[in-house]
C-alpha cells in the first residue's frame, strides 16, 4: 500500500551526474511524493547510484530494474503501471525541479477534473539558472501534447487508455497520440507555467538512419489514426467584435484540441478585447496576430504569404462568411471549417466524448 498521494516516475539510463542532480532536487522539493525509479538497463555506476538513493529514501522509493534498455516509452509505461497514487508525474532524469514546483501543478489537476495531462512550465537550461530560456505565458492554458521532460498523468486517465504507444518514438508523435487518446476519453492537456522545471535538450544516441526511420514510422502511424494536422488562417474583418469571436471560438478550440493549428488575424481593438477575455493565450495551437492600425489589410496579405511559405497547404478562412479575405485570396467559408472540425470530432472521437464538438452559431 502506497501511503503517498503522488508517485514521481523517473526512468533512468546512465547519465549518473544528471541523474543525481535530478534526484536531489526531487528529494528537496517533493517530500510528499514517492519516487518510482525505473533503471532501464543502466551500467554499474548508475545502478549503484539508484540503489543508494532507494536505500536513503526507504518507503519513499520503489526501485524497478530492467536488465537491458527497453526504450524510454516502455520504461515510462512500466512506471505508470506500478504507480498507485491518483497522480503520477513523469520526470526525465536530466530535468531539475525547483522550489514550489509541485503545489501549483497538483492543485490545478485537482481543481480541473478534465485535465488528464498537465505539463509544468519547462525552462530550457543553458548551463545554469542565469542561462535559462523561459517559455510560455503566465496563466494555465491548453497544449497540443505533453512533454516527457516532465508531465503529470492522472491515474484515472491511465486506467482508461493505458500508457503511451510503444509502437511510436518517444517524442512528439507518441505524445500527440497520447493527448488525442486522452481527448477521446474526455481529458484535456494543459500546462501550468507557474510550476517551474528546468530541462535539457536531449542527446540522441544510436544510428541516425534508424532514428529517422522510427520518426517516419511514428508519423505515418499517427496520421493513420488521427488524420492530417491542417493549418488554418482566419481573418476577422473590420467591425468584427468579441461577440463574433465568442460565437466562432468553440469550433476553433475543438479543432485545436484535435491537432489543427490556427492563426487568427484581428484588428488592434479586437485583439485588446480578446486579451481581456482571455482568448489570446487559450491553446498552444491557436496564435492570434494583431494587425497594425495603419494598412491592416496589407499586413494581413503579407502574413498569409509568410504562413503559406512556412506551411504547405495552408487554408485561409473567412471569419465572417460573405465578407472577402484581404487581397482577393481564395478562401474557405467558416461554415465549411465548422463542418470539417465537427466531422473529425464525430468520426474519430465520438459525439459523446469530450471533444468539444460544436456547430457554428
Amino acid at each position: 500500500m502506497n501511503p503517498h498521494s503522488i508517485d514521481i516516475i523517473v526512468p533512468v539510463w546512465n547519465r549518473p551526474v544528471e541523474t543525481r542532480n535530478c534526484l536531489v532536487t526531487l528529494m528537496e522539493h517533493a517530500s510528499i511524493a514517492r519516487l518510482v525509479l525505473v533503471d532501464n538497463g543502466s551500467d554499474r555506476e548508475t545502478e549503484r547510484l539508484l540503489q543508494e538513493f532507494a536505500e536513503i529514501l526507504d518507503d519513499r522509493a520503489l526501485l524497478l530494474r530492467n536488465d537491458v534498455n527497453q526504450g524510454y516509452v516502455r520504461a515510462v509505461n512500466r512506471g505508470l503501471a506500478r504507480a498507485e497514487a491518483d497522480i503520477s508525474i513523469i520526470v526525465r532524469n536530466t530535468s531539475r525541479v525547483t522550489a514550489g514546483w509541485l503545489e501549483p501543478l497538483t492543485a490545478f489537476a485537482a481543481s480541473n477534473p478534465d485535465a488528464g495531462i498537465v505539463v509544468p512550465g519547462l525552462i530550457l537550461d543553458k548551463g545554469g539558472r542565469g542561462g535559462a530560456d523561459r517559455q510560455g505565458v503566465a496563466k494555465p492554458h491548453e497544449l497540443s501534447h505533453g512533454n516527457l521532460a516532465a508531465m503529470l498523468v492522472k491515474k484515472e486517465l491511465f486506467g482508461r487508455i493505458g500508457g503511451l504507444s510503444e509502437e511510436m518514438d518517444g517524442d512528439v508523435w507518441c505524445l500527440k497520440d497520447y493527448s488525442r487518446r486522452a481527448l477521446a476519453a474526455g481529458f484535456l492537456t494543459w500546462t501550468v507555467p507557474a510550476s517551474n522545471v528546468f530541462c535539457s535538450e536531449e542527446v540522441q544516441f544510436g544510428s541516425e538512419v534508424r532514428r529517422a526511420e522510427t520518426l517516419r514510422r511514428s508519423e505515418a502511424l499517427y496520421r493513420e489514426r488521427w488524420g492530417e494536422e491542417p493549418v488554418y488562417c482566419i481573418h476577422f474583418p473590420q467591425g468584427a467584435d468579441l461577440n463574433v469571436v465568442e460565437q466562432k471560438f468553440p469550433v476553433i478550440l475543438a479543432g485545436a484540441r484535435q491537432g489543427c493549428r490556427f492563426h487568427l488575424l484581428v484588428r488592434h481593438q479586437l485583439y485588446r478585447a480578446m486579451q481581456q477575455g482571455e482568448f489570446v493565450h487559450r491553446h498552444g495551437n491557436i496564435q492570434v496576430h494583431c494587425l497594425p492600425r495603419i494598412m491592416p489589410e496589407r499586413s494581413a496579405v503579407k502574413t498569409v504569404e509568410a504562413l503559406a511559405a512556412a506551411h504547405a497547404g495552408l487554408t485561409t478562412v473567412t471569419g465572417i462568411d460573405g465578407l472577402p479575405f484581404p487581397g482577393s485570396i481564395t478562401t474557405t467559408s467558416f461554415a465549411e471549417l465548422a463542418r470539417r472540425v465537427n466531422g473529425e470530432a464525430v468520426g474519430r472521437y465520438g459525439a459523446d466524448k469530450g471533444a468539444a464538438i460544436c456547430a457554428e452559431s
